[in-house]
């Protein structure tokens, strides 16, 4: 097992953690409300940057490669393979919140599918730092 820091969150917790003024918070919930649009199914999580590259890499395994801009080559845990910028369609994404401390942070999923959040939801007790960090 590795190290685990990963807390489940919502994004009005993420919202309460920040203090922004009323028209960066406005800004926050359009662009949340955009990606809902698409992706009505969220799961959010404080999360260290390794246990994020950890569950994307399962996602992308379970699910298939994230909608939007692929950012793979910047991953601990790389699930794609072309090096060249580049985006994939999929159905699902995730955006990373803030930082809230050194290397730890706030990030939302979203999901097309409930059942797919679900899944997603179940594996939360199984995201850890990873194979690169062994206790």
């Amino acid at each position: 097992m590795s190290h685990r820091t990963v807390i489940l969150s919502s994004f009005e917790e993420y919202l309460a953690s920040e203090n922004y003024a009323p028209e960066i918070r406005v800004q926050e919930e359009r662009e949340r409300a955009e990606r809902l649009s698409r992706f009505p199914h969220t799961v959010a999580l404080q999360v260290s940057y390794p246990e994020l590259d950890f569950a994307n890499r399962w996602c992308w395994q379970c699910f298939g490669p994230s909608d939007g801009d692929c950012l793979q080559r910047q991953s601990e845990y790389p699930a794609c393979s072309i090096p060249e910028p580049h985006s994939h369609t999929g159905k699902w994404m995730w955006t990373w919140l803030t930082k809230t401390d050194y290397n730890f942070g706030f990030n939302e999923w979203y999901f097309a599918d409930q059942y797919d959040r679900d899944r997603f939801l179940e594996s939360v007790s199984g995201i850890n730092w990873g194979e690169n960090y062994p206790k």
